[in-house]
């Protein structure tokens, strides 16, 4: 399984990328500072299983970024904002949302 990281903070993207390397067949294989950096590389990319993806990301945000992908692939959010947890699971490819500061569990 693939995946790409999306965050503005570059001690976040590390934190993700080393959980993620603790996970057999899960191989991280870009990573972004910026949604629309993550957006051209997954268009000509197709084959990405999982974005871990921030909500809050200065000029397009993560919830930008769902709705500009027709194909979007899995994604995970990974923020500190509590309050938008309801609302993210309205969207068909989000399927997990994680709060900073992450841990393993």
């Amino acid at each position: 399984m693939t995946c790409i990281i999306v965050d503005d903070e570059a001690t976040a993207r590390a934190i993700v990328e080393k959980h993620c390397s603790t996970v057999a067949d899960l191989n991280v294989v870009g990573e972004f500072d910026n949604a629309i950096d993550a957006i051209k590389f997954l268009n000509q990319e197709e084959d990405v299983d999982v974005v871990f993806l921030d909500i809050h990301m200065p000029g397009f945000s993560g919830v930008d970024f769902v709705q500009t992908l027709k194909n979007c692939p899995k994604v995970v959010l990974t923020t500190s904002d509590t309050e938008f947890a309801i609302e993210a699971y309205e969207y068909e490819s989000i399927v997990d949302y994680m709060v900073k500061p992450l841990t393993a569990e």
